[in-house]
């Protein structure tokens, strides 16, 4: 049995967005000192992995490890209606899980606890050349500047400079110099440049309204790492380099 607050729905509503570009189900794994919430896209192209710890709740119960699958699309229906200052309720066993929205009114949903398997895959191991962090708005408006010319979004990084670029029926470039107040801060072991499907990068930028930094790794034609800074928690995104 797992009884949890969490005091911004809003912050949900934005996790399950992104969620919904990636899975149709998902488990919420409720452990004794955080919750985890890890899902896999079919063609393995893209893995999400959120991590609130249970510091992050107003109030957080849980007497035994347990995982609530849930459909995506039920979710998402729900959390269209969070407003912000909209308190989450997240009560559930075995067999249902009971979500609720706590405003002026109450808007109480009851789902069926689903078998939801999680990836079981590590990120702990993972090494890169490259480890940028940006102000959030301002990826989010070179991605979207890349996603309207072309399919691919590059990135490229020399000791001075991080370079977000698109070229299709158009070129785009955005860069990043040391010292600008774009760019919090740019640590290069080696020059580096890979390209990525744009659409997968779109699927979760809408991420940066819920955070303030965006972390930004990669290396020469490896995956591209992106980490969403929650204040306590945090989400990265692992994407598959483009062919």
């Amino acid at each position: 049995m797992i009884k949890v607050v969490y005091p911004e729905a809003r912050y949900f509503k934005e996790i399950v967005d992104a969620l919904s570009k990636i899975v149709d189900e998902v488990a919420f794994q409720f452990q004794q000192d955080k919750l985890r919430i890890t899902a896999m896209d079919i063609s393995n192209i893209a893995l999400i992995d959120i991590e609130l710890p249970a510091e992050a709740f107003s109030e957080y119960n849980v007497e035994a490890p347990l995982n609530i699958g849930v459909s995506v699309s039920n979710l998402d229906k729900l959390f269209k209606k969070a407003k912000k200052g909209d308190r989450l309720n997240i009560e559930g066993d075995e067999e249902y899980v009971e979500l609720t929205l706590v405003s002026a009114t109450k808007r109480l949903y009851k789902f069926r606890n689903l078998d939801v398997k999680p990836p079981e895959i590590s990120l702990a191991n993972l090494e890169f050349k490259v480890d940028a962090r940006l102000i959030a708005g301002g990826l989010k408006e070179a991605v979207k500047d890349v996603e309207s010319v072309s399919e691919k979004i590059e990135f490229e990084a020399t000791e001075e400079e991080l370079i977000v670029r698109g070229k299709g029926t158009g070129t785009v470039e955005a860069k990043y110099q040391v010292g600008s107040p774009a760019l919090v801060s740019l640590e290069v072991k080696e020059r580096s440049k890979a390209s990525y499907q744009v659409s997968y990068v779109s699927s979760v930028i809408g991420l940066s309204k819920i955070s303030d930094t965006i972390a930004v790794r990669f290396s020469t034609d490896s995956p591209l790492q992106l980490e969403f800074s929650l204040g306590v928690g945090k989400i990265v995104y692992l994407l598959a380099p483009a062919l």
